[in-house]
């Protein structure tokens, strides 16, 4: 059993780069790019043990033997600065086939940690649901949003992990391995030591069908959550500006295409005077579907954006224009863009207009084609037809141009506190507002007459008159 055991081991090597050293009289050290990791005084064996991870490295269990020579104390330093190494992404798991690498595993987090040893041989096995591949640097690797680790792949590993789609024990799984038979043996321990494997019951069900908080979450959602919120080893976050001199910043004010209809500029002094207090605001905000008889006017339409989205003040120094508004945005970069469908609106014509924040006008864009039906259809969501419908469409490079890591993640918050800010303003203004929970942006792409990598849709607003008479400021 042992042997058997021996012979599913992964080869453990150093991170390419990465050496050990240990000076004469100092202590053992493992340098790399990233600086020196110091392992402090260490057993004879132990540090035998660790000079087998150079090149290639050695099987885990010739490691593991060879650090055994000097007793118990020896064998758990080892663990210990295994365990330490593979936390700072210094260490390597690899399984070797006849035609070379078969798989090589890189940790990714200081939390990542392989299960103890693989799985029973008869135990049936399958590839998580969370699990992909996908491309990364001309080679594929295999992730998991569950696991903080990535796996690098030899294209003789994917017949396996096609076999591995449905449950089967390693002994099957190895069939399709084209004679590597004994290393896809190995592959499959270590992909279930790695989490990327779970095990299946006798109907084919593994815990992630059956816990309650993995049977809810989509794969999607799952691996956006965890790649916009989770820092791993390698990942760059923030304002990195990572292609800067190589593509041109987008302008903060996207020009118009079309003359621009002006649109009624509100007194804010008149404004503060007269208008509800925030909390009554707060207070009477609330999702209304039912639109009054009078539809929505120009000056109301005009007074909404104004309040909401209009420029207050542009700046045009540093690497990206930047710009001030009403509501808050990642890097005062305002990437969103607020299209009006209008179905009816007094004063207005129907068809799609784009708002210009800076002069405070509606840009035409196209009249009450199929498309700008299709709309104002897909966001009806009662009896009441559909008067004005704010779609939120996001310019992506205004944001991803600065931010790496986070940049979706950055733009779908500047769209909550933007429709958030909408509906405020519309209750103040004793409108009727209904954020839609869904929009087909292919539609509004051939509305609006956009690029869909460009600029698309992410976020819906329905506005319109209220069903009741305006209740007296301040009340």
């Amino acid at each position: 059993m042992a042997r058997a055991l021996a012979a599913l081991s992964p080869w453990l090597a150093l991170r390419p780069g990465a050496s050990f050293v240990q000076p004469r009289g100092g202590p053992a050290r493992v340098r790399s790019s990233d600086g020196d990791v110091t392992l402090g005084a260490l057993p004879t064996a132990t540090v035998s043990a660790l000079r087998l991870l150079k090149g290639q490295g050695a099987p885990e269990d010739a490691v593991l033997e060879r650090a055994g020579l000097g007793g118990p104390e020896a064998a758990a330093h080892l663990h210990l600065v295994l365990r330490g190494l593979a936390r700072r992404g210094l260490l390597r798991y690899g399984v070797h086939g006849r035609g070379g690498a078969l798989a090589t595993l890189e940790p990714l987090s200081e939390l990542f940690e392989l299960e103890p040893g693989p799985p029973p041989p008869a135990q049936a096995l399958r590839l998580s649901r969370f699990a992909y591949v996908r491309q990364d640097g001309g080679a594929l690797v295999l992730e998991s949003p569950r696991v903080r680790a990535r796996v690098h792949l030899a294209p003789a590993a994917l017949p396996l992990l096609a076999a591995l789609a449905a449950p089967t024990t390693a002994r099957d799984a190895a069939h399709h391995a084209r004679g590597n038979g004994r290393a896809a043996r190995a592959l499959v321990a270590l992909l279930a030591r790695a989490r990327l494997l779970v095990a299946a019951d006798a109907a084919g069900d593994t815990d992630e069908e059956h816990h309650p908080a993995l049977r809810l979450w989509e794969f999607h959602d799952l691996l956006f959550h965890t790649r916009t919120r989770r820092l791993l080893h390698g990942q760059r976050l923030g304002a990195t500006h990572r292609l800067a001199g190589h593509v041109s910043p987008l302008p903060a004010v996207l020009p118009p295409r079309a003359p621009l209809l002006p649109l009624p500029r509100p007194d804010l002094d008149a404004l503060t005077r007269e208008d509800p207090s925030f909390t009554a605001v707060l207070e009477r905000r609330r999702s209304e579907r039912r639109h009054g008889a009078t539809p929505l006017t120009r000056a109301q339409l005009g007074e909404l954006l104004f309040r909401a989205a209009r420029v207050r003040e542009l700046h045009r120094g540093g690497p990206e224009e930047r710009s001030r508004r009403p509501a808050p945005s990642a890097g005062a970069l305002h990437p969103l863009e607020i299209y009006a469908v209008v179905g009816a609106c007094e004063g207005l014509a129907p068809g799609l207009y784009r708002y210009e924040p800076r002069s405070h006008g509606l840009e035409p864009r196209s009249g009450p084609t199929r498309d700008v039906r299709a709309l104002l259809a897909d966001a009806r969501q009662g009896r009441s037809p559909v008067q004005v419908l704010l779609v939120l469409a996001a310019r992506f490079q205004r944001v991803s141009y600065k931010y790496e890591g986070f940049a979706y993640a950055c733009l779908l918050k500047d769209a909550g506190v933007l429709l958030q800010t909408l509906t405020l303003a519309a209750t103040a203004m004793g409108l009727a507002s209904c954020m839609v929970g869904w929009g087909n942006p292919d539609t509004f792409e051939r509305a609006a007459l956009t690029l869909g990598e460009e600029e698309s849709s992410v976020a819906e607003l329905v506005i319109g008159s209220a069903p009741t008479a305006r209740s007296p400021p301040g009340a």
